[in-house]
Formats: structure tokens, C-alpha cells, sequence
């Protein structure tokens, strides 16, 4: 087998070519210790804080109300959907005053839905499928509502958002 000229200077453009970008591309040596700089940059940083207490709240600090019973404004509430016996977000920020709607949208009638306060903020209470309530949070504090199986009182398994932690603040 012989190599001709063509052959040789198009392996040779090649090789060049395959080092010239090995090389732009900084993977060939260069000890970087001589770019090395030091940045001293004095930042002040204010924080914007809301009064939030971690304190747990006591009970009746939560109204339950079903829409028939509920006389706040219904386009303000934030509604957290429930489906697949899971709640759609596992944490909620809100302030004192703020409403929840909370709906359950499974399809069938055995997903009943049992909501439980772990802080006694309010009785523990059932929304069968295709219906809401209305939770207005009346204190500030760090509520965790559970999503139960309301035949067995647990959990109806340990996957998913079981439990929603609520953060009040004034």
C-alpha cells in the first residue's frame, strides 16, 4: 500500500487541524495559577422580613366553612386542588386572613378526603369527591394538614404530598 503526496498532506491538514482545536479549546497544558485573581467585593445585604411565628397554633385558629357557609370573596382564595390523594403543592405561604379553597377533585366516590390539623388548629373533616371548603388561617404559625383515608383515619399510602405545611405570617 502505498501513501501518495495527496494522501500524506490531507493526513497532515488533518492532524493540524484536530490540534488547533484541542488547543482552542483549552484542554492543552497552561498552568492557570498566573490568572489566578482575588476579588474582594464588600457586600451589604438587606433582608425584607415578615412576621412569622413557629409558634404552633392553637385550636379554632383555622375556619372551616363549606361554600354555602363561606361570605369571604371566593376570586381572592387560593385553591389548592386535590387529586390522586395527594395535595397539589407541599408547602403554602400565605398571611393572617388568607383563605384556602380547598377541593377535592377525585372522580370516585370511595377517594373521600379526611383533612387533620397534626396542630388541633381545627376537627378534623371530610370532603367526599367533586366538593370543597373554604380554610381562613386566623393566626400566624406554622400549620401541617394531613391528607388521611377517612375509613382507616392514616394515610392512604406514604407516596406523594400526604401533608401540606402552611406558613402564616401577620
Amino acid at each position: 500500500m502505498q501513501i501518495t503526496k495527496s494522501k500524506m498532506l490531507m493526513i497532515l491538514v488533518a492532524f493540524v487541524v484536530l490540534i488547533s482545536v484541542v488547543g482552542l479549546s483549552g484542554c492543552i497544558g497552561g498552568d492557570n495559577s498566573t490568572n489566578n485573581t482575588t476579588n474582594t467585593t464588600n457586600n451589604t445585604t438587606t433582608n425584607n422580613t415578615t412576621n412569622t411565628t413557629n409558634t404552633t397554633p392553637s385550636a379554632g385558629s383555622v375556619t372551616v366553612q363549606t361554600p354555602e357557609q363561606f361570605t369571604g370573596n371566593k376570586d381572592t382564595a387560593i385553591t389548592m386542588l386535590n387529586k390522586n390523594r395527594q395535595f397539589s403543592t407541599a408547602t403554602q405561604n400565605i398571611t393572617v386572613g388568607q383563605t384556602l379553597h380547598m377541593w377535592n377533585r377525585e372522580d370516585q366516590a370511595p377517594y373521600k378526603h379526611l383533612y387533620h390539623s397534626e396542630e388541633g388548629a381545627f376537627a378534623d373533616v371530610q370532603v367526599n369527591p367533586r366538593y370543597e371548603i373554604y380554610m381562613t388561617f386566623n393566626q400566624p404559625g406554622v400549620y401541617h394538614i394531613d391528607l388521611y383515608n377517612p375509613d382507616t383515619g392514616t394515610f392512604y399510602d406514604t407516596t406523594g404530598n400526604r401533608t401540606m405545611t402552611v406558613t402564616v405570617s401577620n
